[in-house]
């Protein structure tokens, strides 16, 4: 799937027969393979479609900054695997911690991974935040049997459904403050992509964000300022300790320009794109 007309040709054959199949799809991303389902609901249908992961330039930046002698990708919010699969197969000495507390979307992650034989990754079943404890988690993935998917989120609604269910959340801080012979010398990358959750979980990785090589990419979302501790001043914290904040064109910006953003927003969209936080000037070529 390496050219547009194969592209355009995959997806003419796709359009007639979407309706009698059911996948999935074994897609060659050249480096790695990746299940795609035909589903209207899930969100892989798309790769049947475009014949492409999502983020491609977030992935491309993220790639060409974890270029150390020794790199480490924290996936926070890994889905299937569009992420680590990507880092996996293209950065050298890099290791690759996996976080998805969805009971439903880690199996088709560990599917992917069984794909490729890509037992390096490490799976981590915990949600990511600014404490350590339980939550509760409510699945988006669709219950009727079917592919479909859609990730999920953490809620303050206790009940207790196949939807909503309990999960341990965990620091980051917490989480690494015993494998300091991996972050001394490594190169840190962190995507956060946990559906309100991104600015909680910086709280919870202060430590290791400020005593580490370490930058972070993180989704700026109407989810994210409806949470009840939120606040602006915190990521004002950051940029005063030498942190630069920037687009995905490498545009420095603040967090009023992100606010700004957001409230240009209609109200279909609730996120203004990704965002890059970092101690050093990073390469957005393209």
């Amino acid at each position: 799937m390496n050219s547009k007309i194969k592209k355009k040709f995959f997806y003419f054959i796709f359009s007639i027969l979407k309706f009698f199949l059911k996948g999935p799809f074994n897609l060659n991303f050249g480096n790695f393979n990746f299940y795609a389902y035909p589903q209207k609901a899930d969100y892989t249908k798309f790769m049947l479609t475009r014949v492409e992961l999502p983020d491609p330039r977030e992935r491309k930046i993220i790639k060409q900054n974890l270029n150390g002698e020794q790199n480490l990708f924290i996936d926070c919010g890994a889905n299937a695997g569009f992420y680590s699969l990507d880092i996996w197969s293209s950065v050298n000495n890099c290791k690759i911690y996996a976080f998805e507390p969805s009971v439903k979307e880690r199996y088709f992650l560990n599917e992917n991974l069984k794909l490729n034989k890509a037992e390096e990754i490490k799976v981590i079943d915990l949600a990511v935040g600014d404490k350590n404890g339980l939550v509760t988690f409510n699945d988006t993935r669709d219950n009727s049997g079917s592919n479909s998917s859609g990730g999920g989120y953490i809620t303050e609604k206790k009940t207790n459904t196949p939807r909503n269910y309990e999960v341990k959340i965990v620091t980051l801080d917490e989480f690494f403050k015993n494998k300091s012979n991996e972050l001394k010398k490594a190169n840190i990358f962190i995507k956060i992509d946990l559906e309100g959750y991104d600015f909680k979980a910086i709280r919870g990785a202060k430590n290791l964000i400020l005593n580490n090589d370490c930058s972070i990419v993180f989704e700026f979302s109407k989810m994210i300022i409806s949470q009840e501790d939120y606040s602006k001043n915190y990521l004002d914290e950051f940029l005063t300790n030498n942190f630069k904040l920037y687009d995905m064109y490498g545009a420095v910006v603040d967090i009023n320009e992100l606010e700004s953003r957001l409230n240009q927003l209609d109200h279909v969209h609730d996120t203004c794109g990704n965002f890059f936080l970092s101690k050093k000037e990073l390469n957005f070529t393209y």
